[in-house]
């Protein structure tokens, strides 16, 4: 069972196939109900279906899908979001299922972005397209009915950055991509790992083991960004720059 205290709690089977809500408490509304149900319990079924997940956001390119994934407030899916609001199409929000196989390919998510208000504000997101996420948070759901803005097929994974910020009182820093050794691409996959059950052995050699395979295939690479949002078109362009092969500026 997974609980969340002064929510609800959600009963799951043995193999992840049912999933049942219960113990609702007084005042929750069903949009914070789905938001537990998609944004914190399927991940965690993702994977004790015998799938595996990261906590990561990413968009489609031409050359492939790219994921940041980061701490919490690390800026995964502003960064995302000012791919999409600049046409790239969302492939997932803070889940991104992967599936076994030479290339390692992502699955889609759903066409959604949770952001807080600042984001929005520096994004300049119409109003329109958001809908509150949960009662208990003022983070609003960006969407938008428009089908070329989310990616609702299967694609190669090119990339995957380990977003971090630049430390307060040094705004002014450059974007930097930096190429990781082989083990601490590894780590940084496996902190990123969703979990069913830590104490699971088998499922843990399960997933030691796939995200091995993820390093091998796929280049992980640190992404410092400036603690600014007027960057973020400096680290779109760094992005695609790396993504292409083309030296950083």
């Amino acid at each position: 069972m997974l609980a969340f205290a002064d929510l609800a709690d959600f009963v799951i089977d043995n193999v992840g196939r049912q999933v049942i809500c219960c113990n609702a408490r007084a005042g929750v509304s069903l949009k914070t109900i789905r938001h537990l149900l998609i944004d914190q319990v399927l991940p965690l079924v993702v994977n004790l279906r015998g799938r595996e997940a990261l906590h990561a956001t990413a968009v489609a390119t031409r050359k492939g899908v790219c994921a940041f994934t980061g701490p919490a407030g690390s800026g995964k899916s502003t960064l995302a979001a000012s791919f999409v609001l600049s046409g790239y199409p969302l492939v997932c929000d803070d889940c991104l299922a992967l599936s076994d196989g030479a290339p390692i390919r992502t699955l889609p998510g759903y066409p959604g972005l949770r952001l807080w208000n600042d984001s929005v504000r520096a994004l300049g997101a119409s109003s329109r397209k958001l809908k509150a996420v949960a009662h208990y948070t003022t983070k609003s759901r960006l969407t938008d009915s428009r089908r070329g803005d989310f990616c609702s097929t299967s694609r190669r994974l090119a990339r995957i950055y380990l977003l971090q910020r630049t430390r307060a009182g040094k705004r002014a820093a450059r974007v930097l991509i930096e190429e990781l050794a082989p083990m601490e691409a590894l780590m940084g996959l496996i902190k990123a790992a969703y979990r069913f059950d830590t104490t699971d052995t088998a499922m843990l050699k399960r997933q030691f083991h796939f995200l091995a395979g993820v390093a091998e295939q796929v280049r992980v690479k640190r992404l410092v960004v400036p603690d600014d949002f007027s960057a973020l078109a400096d680290v779109r362009q760094a992005v695609l720059r790396d993504l292409s092969g083309r030296p950083a500026r």
